[in-house]
This record gives C-alpha cells, sequence and structure tokens, in this order.
C-alpha cells in the first residue's frame, strides 16, 4: 500500500491528462495576462489572441478524450499557445519600433550581435552607451548593473548573426526570437523522432512548449540549451554516440548549466566503450565532442578579453564583480535576504561555498550509483538534482530555471519509462528465441 502511495505521483505526473491540464491551465492563465487582457497588445487582438489558444486547447483536450489524433491536437495547440503570440509580439515591434514584452536578454542579444559585426568585444562592455538604456524596463531605475555585462555564451549572439546579416542585406527588419522559433521547431521534430510510445512525447513537448515560465514568446532562450539536449537523448537512443556528445556539448556552449551532465554522460561514455572494445583514439576523440562546441566559440572570446569575459560571465552572477546581480528568485539566497541574514539585494554573499559543499558530495554519490548501474536516464536524472541543488545554493533562481529543471525532470522520467518498456519489448523476444 506504501508503495503504491509513493508511486501515484510519478504515475499521475506522466499522464498526457495531467500534462494537458497543468501546463495548457497555466498557459492559458499567462496567455490572458500577457496578452489576452489587451494590455499591450489591445483588448481586440489580445483578445482573439487568448480566444485562439483557448480554442486550440479544447480539441486537445477533446482529442485525448477521442484517443485520436492526440499529438497533432497537441501541435495545434503549440502553435495556438506559442508561434501565434510570438509572431503577434514580433509585428507589433515592427509596427512600432518598441520591443514591448520583449525580454530584455533577447534585445541585448541583439545589441551583441551589432556590437560584434562592429569589431567590438560583447563581453566587457558598457550597455548603457546602447539603446539597452531606453530599454522600457531600465529608462524608470536606477542603472542596473546588467548593463555592464553580456552573461551569455557566445553562441547566443553567434547562432542568430548569420541571419541578422542576412535580414540586413536584404533591408529586412530582425527579431531575435525567429531564431526562437526555428529552434522551437527542431525540439519539437527531435521530440517526435523518438522511438517512445506517444504518451511520453506528449508529456515532454507539454513541458517544453507549455510551461508559461519559459516565456517562450517573449525570448528568453532556455530553449537554446534544452534543444541540444533532447537531440542528445536522441542520437544516443540510435547508439550514435559521437553525435550525442556532440550534441550535449552544445548544450553546454549554450548554457553552462549543462555542466553538470558532461562528466556524469562521459563516463557512460566510458562504460560503453569497454565491451565495445573501442581504440583509445575513438574513446578520446568521443570524448573530447563534449567539449569541443565550448572550446570552439568561447575559445575566441575568451582569449580576447579574459577579464572581460570572467567578468560577464562568472563574477557577474556569482557576486564576486563590483556590479554584482541582485539577490533575487526562489532559493535560499531569497530566504536570508527575507530573514536579513544578508542586509541587502546588492550585498556579497559567499554562495559558491554553499554551492561546493553541497554539489561535490552528491556528484561523487551520482558517480558512484552510475558506475554500479550506467544508464542515460540515470546521468539525466542526476545531472537534473546536480542542477537543482547548485541552483538552491545560487546568489539567484529565476522562475524559467525552475521549468528547466522540471523540463530535464521530465526528460529523465520519459527517458527512465521509455527504457524500461523497451526491456520488456526485448525479454519476450529473447526467451522465443
Amino acid at each position: 500500500m506504501i508503495a503504491r502511495l509513493w508511486q501515484l505521483p510519478e504515475r499521475v505526473l506522466f499522464r498526457p491528462g495531467f500534462s494537458l491540464l497543468l501546463f495548457g491551465s497555466l498557459s492559458l492563465l499567462f496567455n490572458w495576462l500577457w496578452i489576452g487582457s489587451g494590455l499591450f497588445l489591445g483588448r481586440g487582438l489580445g483578445l482573439s489572441i487568448w480566444l485562439v489558444s483557448m480554442a486550440a486547447t479544447v480539441v486537445a483536450a477533446m482529442a485525448l478524450i477521442r484517443r485520436r489524433l492526440e499529438l497533432a491536437a497537441l501541435l495545434v495547440l503549440v502553435v495556438a499557445t506559442i508561434v501565434v503570440p510570438t509572431v503577434a509580439l514580433i509585428a507589433l515591434r515592427w509596427k512600432t519600433g518598441a520591443p514591448i514584452l520583449m525580454h530584455d536578454g533577447a534585445y541585448q542579444t541583439e545589441e551583441a550581435i551589432r556590437l560584434l559585426l562592429a569589431g567590438h568585444d560583447p563581453y566587457g562592455f558598457d550597455y548603457t552607451t546602447t539603446s539597452m538604456r531606453l530599454y522600457h524596463w531600465y529608462v524608470s531605475v536606477p542603472v542596473h548593473p546588467s548593463l555592464y555585462h553580456f552573461l551569455y555564451a557566445p553562441l547566443a549572439f553567434l547562432l542568430p548573426l548569420p541571419a541578422y546579416v542576412t535580414a540586413h542585406w536584404l533591408g529586412l527588419p530582425f527579431d531575435v526570437r525567429l531564431m526562437d522559433l526555428a529552434v522551437e521547431a527542431v525540439a519539437a521534430v527531435a521530440i517526435l523522432q523518438l522511438a517512445w510510445r506517444w504518451e511520453w512525447k506528449y508529456v515532454l513537448v507539454s513541458a517544453l512548449f507549455l510551461d508559461p515560465f519559459f516565456y517562450l514568446a517573449q525570448g528568453r532562450n532556455d530553449v537554446w540549451f534544452l534543444t541540444p539536449i533532447v537531440l542528445g537523448v536522441l542520437a544516443w537512443q540510435r547508439n550514435r554516440l559521437a553525435l550525442a556528445a556532440l550534441a550535449f556539448g552544445t548544450a553546454l556552449a549554450f548554457k553552462p548549466f549543462a555542466v553538470f551532465f558532461i562528466p556524469l554522460l562521459a563516463l557512460l561514455v566510458y562504460r560503453h566503450s569497454r565491451p565495445q572494445r573501442w581504440s583509445s583514439a575513438r574513446l578520446l576523440s568521443t570524448l573530447a565532442l563534449f567539449a569541443l562546441p565550448a572550446a570552439l566559440s568561447i575559445g575566441p572570446f575568451f582569449l580576447w578579453n579574459p577579464g572581460a569575459y570572467w567578468a560577464d560571465t562568472v563574477a557577474f552572477v556569482t557576486g564576486t564583480d563590483a556590479r554584482r546581480f541582485p539577490i533575487q528568485g526562489y532559493g535560499l539566497s531569497a530566504m536570508l535576504l527575507l530573514l536579513k541574514i544578508i542586509p541587502n539585494a546588492n550585498a556579497y554573499f559567499p554562495f559558491t561555498i554553499l554551492q561546493l559543499g553541497t554539489v561535490l558530495p552528491v556528484f561523487g554519490l551520482a558517480v558512484l550509483r552510475l558506475s554500479r548501474t550506467p544508464t542515460l536516464a540515470g546521468a539525466l536524472r542526476w545531472g537534473t538534482l546536480l542542477l537543482t541543488v547548485f541552483l538552491f545554493f545560487s546568489r539567484f533562481v529565476n522562475d524559467n530555471y525552475i521549468a528547466a529543471v522540471l523540463f530535464l525532470a521530465v526528460l529523465a522520467g520519459t527517458t527512465h519509462r521509455a527504457a524500461i518498456e523497451q526491456r520488456e519489448r526485448l525479454e519476450p523476444s529473447s526467451v522465443a528465441a
């Protein structure tokens, strides 16, 4: 009885109906606040877009009830919930010139592209001298420290750079969220290509595209590092370990969150190579692919100005820079700030010590467990746990970070269930043989 109660949350969480109920209702609520209320797009257009998403939600629910075309109906809902609002916000920006409901990180990414094309290093640059100072979140407040740093990895502006140059050459407007839509399409196709039951794909698509805390229409870029992880799982499933290593390495090049998965996956590759009798060259070259994308994309900018790169991407977020990121969010830092243990949001606190003291023991346990049971689902599960612990003890935890952790947990869970189902299919075949 106790075992069944313990398994109940997992059984519920990985059901398509529950995922649609949870994420679909949250999407409707947040789309109403941002779009349907008419506060930004106008009541007529905003309400029309929200009604489209509402109708698509009903269609998705009916498809589940009738047990027909479930994934197709879900994709229609994704288009109505993500693509339509994104296109509407891009069109509004092109019409008015104002980046309304555009994430400041996305807007700054475009500034970084322009700086690079002008021969400037995007790292260590004073963004108060750009149009970022006129961005609507910054004009009515003291100068935010984010305006002195660019905290994203170079791929954040290198990926959309060719599209930006092409649009400029053709005399067309550009919005970095167009690249978001392209990456989201790749993620959707990759999930659909997984050789899993449709239920697992359904839950995974819902967790990535219907979770409103990703703020996809506004241009937050978490999907840029989550998509390579999905591609890595797809390649791993097809036993293309070199491609999987390259995909996971690309995720690391986009966002350092992926660093918690890389050593665990490298351990799996090593364990896989032993019974297969890989040559040393093959093993080392495969392991090198985990680091290659980051080395190629980050290396030149780090060498350009090591101090500036470190200050923007490390010291700024850890709090060791004088213009540090303010404490905020949902982790331990917010609790300490609330209890006045930390005097103010801009004060320094040695969170790195707490992170090392908690992450390292968990990492050791993860290596021990994976050495005994080397599975992809296990690596994803432990990597997600490591990321969760790291974020809880970090200086700030944004809501989109929580959404990313939730998606990674769902990915680990669905990968585990798919592996169990595959073993169950193979066992009768082995008996029959």
